[in-house]
C-alpha cells in the first residue's frame, strides 16, 4: 500500500504572513479560524489534488501541532478526513480522530530516557535575560514552544539555546515567531515508521519544511522540501521544489499524485 505523509504548516497550508512573504494569486481557501480570525489557507489546486491522493492512497498529516491545534483545521475535519494523523511531533497518533493508546504507551516509555519537560522549561526560562519570551506553552505533555518577542531575540541567544538543548538531549527549531523544544527521541518519522509497519505501507512519499522534518524527508520513498524550507539551510542537497510559498505545495502534491495515480493503493 502507498501513502503520502506530509507536514502541514509551511508545507501544505500557509499563514497570512507566509502568503504575504512569498506571494499569492488569490486562488486559496481559508481552512482555519482562531477567535474568528483567518489564520491558515490552502491553495485550491493543492486541495483538489490532495483529494485525489486521499481517494487513492493513505494521506497522513504529520505535524508538530497539538491535537487541539490539528483539529482546528476545518479541511481535515470536513472535506478531506484522513483515517490517521500524527500530531505533537510524533507524540500522538490519531485514528479517526481518537488517540491510539498503544502508541501513547510506547511514547511514554521512550520519554523516560529523556530529560523531563519541566526541567528543560525551567532551564530555558532562566535564560530570558532580555525578556524575549512572550508566552511559553507545553504541547500535549511531550514538548513545549515559546512565542517570541522577535525584536528581543538574538542569534546569540538562539545558539545558546541550541547548545543547551543538545546537552539535555532535546532539539530546538525556530519557525517564524515560534521556538519549539522537542526531545530528540521523539520524531515524526518514529511515529510514521510504527504506523507504516502496522498498515503494511511499502511506499511513503513525504514532505516537510523544518529541521523537525529531516528524518521524515530522508526516510521517505520520495522525500521533498519546499524551496523556502528551514531544513534546506542546513541540508541544501535534499529534494526540493522549484517554487516557494503556496506554489510549492501545488508542486509537491502534483509530484506525489503523478507518481502513484496509476497504481492506486496497491
Amino acid at each position: 500500500m502507498n501513502a503520502f505523509a506530509s507536514d502541514l504548516d509551511r508545507t501544505l497550508i500557509f499563514s497570512p504572513r507566509m502568503l504575504e512573504a512569498y506571494g499569492s494569486d488569490a486562488n486559496e481557501e481559508c481552512i482555519e479560524l482562531l477567535d474568528g480570525k483567518p489564520i491558515s489557507y490552502i491553495s485550491l489546486k493543492t486541495k483538489e489534488v490532495l483529494k485525489q491522493i486521499h481517494e487513492n492512497m493513505f494521506f497522513i498529516p504529520v505535524t508538530t501541532r497539538t491535537i487541539e491545534q490539528y483539529k482546528r483545521i476545518q479541511l481535515f475535519q470536513e472535506d478531506i478526513v484522513p483515517e490517521y494523523a500524527i500530531t505533537s511531533n510524533g507524540g500522538t497518533i490519531l485514528k479517526r480522530g481518537t488517540v491510539l493508546k498503544e502508541w501513547t504507551r510506547l511514547v511514554q516509555g521512550l520519554l523516560r530516557n529523556s530529560t523531563p519537560l519541566e526541567d528543560v522549561m525551567k532551564k530555558v526560562a532562566a535564560l530570558d535575560d532580555t525578556k524575549w519570551i512572550k508566552k511559553i506553552k507545553p504541547g500535549d505533555s511531550v514538548f513545549f514552544y515559546i512565542i517570541l518577542h522577535t525584536d528581543r531575540f538574538s542569534p546569540d541567544v538562539f545558539m545558546e539555546l541550541r547548545m543547551l538543548s543538545d546537552h539535555l538531549g532535546w532539539q530546538v527549531s525556530l519557525q517564524g515567531r515560534k521556538l519549539y523544544f522537542i526531545p530528540k527521541i521523539l520524531t515524526k518519522w518514529t511515529a510514521l515508521h510504527y504506523l507504516g509497519d502496522e498498515l503494511g505501507l511499502k511506499n511513503i512519499c513525504t514532505a516537510g519544511d523544518s529541521i523537525l522534518d529531516l528524518e521524515l524527508i530522508t526516510n521517505g520513498t520520495l522525500g521533498m522540501a519546499p524551496l523556502h524550507g528551514e531544513v534546506l539551510e542546513k541540508f541544501p542537497t535534499l529534494n526540493m521544489t522549484g517554487k516557494a510559498g503556496i506554489q510549492a505545495s501545488e508542486e509537491i502534491v502534483e509530484i506525489v499524485y503523478s507518481r502513484y495515480r496509476d497504481v492506486g493503493a496497491q
